[in-house]
């Protein structure tokens, strides 16, 4: 019979949300989630909905994203180190029920592996290693953690630990939180990190097997027996928490067509749910991914890139090129902008349709433009901005087919001249065509190797010039993101 409610209630969380999508207002009432905030995602003082969104909560594992950020703007992914006892726990002993990444004193890691077993296994024993190593002491870092939050405006949030271990100075509140996450998603290696579904980290000398590390968001990972569909194509990355405390804690972005929403949901306990252990766990990702799917179809607006009078087609030239199958000397390329839509908040688009002859297009070619090419292979992408913000990027493809030019002997046979042997003799070409000697051939070895080197120094002055490019842009777009979080 328990169960039996217990599933009935499930559907109610899903069907009820479903049916307020359908009259185009959103049942918040059947979510019964103590404390909830909805916000843009670029601009989080723009509220969707909340409820106790400034009431005290405990964050639980949810601290983990703000360990991660000060790990990554403060240490080097790719340095090894030895982690020490605070694996085990420093401030308070971590219980066989605390969420572990697995990791051993003694061990040699990078900071990477840490940060993937604090991201996607919700390690206590990463944290406190990250912590140590990047802060000093725990301490220290804890004290890092606290000057980041005044500084993102989190008013009413204090740390007492990396990893959210229950403490009555350990607190937040769900705006705060989002305001963490909106920071966050301005971080590209962030979302690399969170957004990961599986990651592995190899045995060493001291921990003989491998760890395999399974991403705790179900909006992004399925699990094998969960008798709810918790998988949102459209989401990010999240981070879930869990204490006796906090309860079922869960925060989480979503990106559709360029628009993204942040969803946070703090304080989900079993008596909430008549009792069911698994609903309560899943209820989470299943009210988020809901009211992700609400928001992006009633909060915001769509315009297409056809409407926005996009460029698309585009031109390159192309080394060692049959010059026939070039038009003028070039290949053309087209940005695939078919069916590509552009969703944002409603004075967005409006500013977008009104400055539309001001968007720029910047190609990104990630294929050398080099023959041969064949009609249709990707060449790269595009990049389509207003003053300065990136609005999509869309694959870009070949128009038609480049031949490669064969490479023609350096001496090439008069066809007409008379070629004279005799017994035991080397043929001659007469009429016009001297015998090479040893100098002649010095100096065309010479000549090709300095062609050689030359073509090496202009390969390689385009490979630095397209990698500075790429480390631009995306700085460029994490500083519009971060320019968009602080507006």
């Amino acid at each position: 019979m328990k169960r039996l409610l217990g599933l009935l209630l499930a559907l109610m969380v899903l069907l009820l949300p479903a049916a307020a999508l359908a009259e185009n207002e959103y049942d918040y009432d059947s979510i019964p989630t103590p404390n909830i905030i909805v916000v843009d995602g670029d601009d989080p003082s723009v509220v969707f909905y909340e409820r106790n969104a400034d009431q005290k909560v405990y964050p639980a594992s949810t601290t983990k994203i703000m360990t991660c950020l000060l790990a990554l703007e403060h240490g080097n992914l790719d340095e090894s180190f030895m982690v020490g006892d605070e694996v085990y726990g420093t401030s308070v002993h971590f219980s066989d029920y605390s969420s572990k990444m697995g990791i051993q004193s003694g061990e040699t890691l990078t900071l990477r592996d840490l940060l993937y077993g604090l991201m996607l296994q919700s390690g206590n024993d990463a944290a406190e290693a990250i912590a140590k190593h990047v802060g000093g002491s725990v301490d220290g870092f804890v004290e890092m953690m606290n000057q980041k939050a005044a500084a993102l405006g989190m008013t009413n949030t204090h740390f007492a630990n990396p990893h959210g271990v229950p403490n009555d100075n350990h607190y937040t509140t769900a705006r705060d939180m989002a305001k963490l996450m909106a920071y966050a998603l301005t971080i590209d290696t962030f979302v690399e990190i969170a957004e990961t579904k599986t990651y592995t980290v190899p045995a060493n000398n001291v921990r003989s097997t491998e760890l395999v590390l399974n991403n705790t968001d179900r909006l992004l990972n399925a699990v094998a027996g969960d008798s709810l569909n918790t998988v949102y194509p459209y989401a990010i990355c999240g981070k879930t928490g869990d204490t006796d405390v906090a309860g079922k804690c869960f925060i989480a972005a979503a990106e559709k067509d360029g628009a993204r929403v942040i969803v946070a949901l703090f304080g989900d306990k079993i008596d909430m749910y008549n009792g069911d252990k698994e609903l309560t766990n899943l209820a989470r990702f299943v009210n988020a991914a809901s009211i992700f799917e609400y928001v992006f179809a009633n909060k915001y607006q769509i315009v297409t890139a056809s409407e926005l009078g996009l460029q698309k087609s585009f031109t390159t030239g192309v080394v060692n090129a049959n010059e026939a199958d070039l038009v003028n000397g070039q290949l053309t390329m087209t940005a695939n902008t078919d069916n590509v839509t552009l969703r944002a908040l409603p004075d967005k688009i409006t500013s977008y349709k009104a400055s539309a002859s001001s968007i720029t297009a910047n190609v990104v070619l990630t294929t050398d433009a080099k023959a041969p090419i064949i009609a249709g292979q990707s060449m790269g992408s595009v990049e389509y901005s207003l003053n300065g913000e990136v609005l999509l990027s869309v694959p870009l493809t070949a128009d038609f087919a480049v031949s490669e030019v064969l490479e023609m002997s350096s001496v090439q046979p008069d066809e007409t001249a008379v070629v004279e042997t005799s017994p035991g003799s080397t043929p001659l070409i007469s009429k016009g065509h001297k015998e090479w000697g040893t100098a002649d051939v010095l100096t065309l070895v010479f000549v090709l190797l300095l062609v050689l080197l030359v073509a090496l120094i202009v390969v390689f002055i385009i490979t630095e010039r397209k990698r500075r490019y790429e480390r631009k842009r995306r700085s460029a777009r994490a500083r519009a993101r971060k320019k968009n979080y602080y507006k």
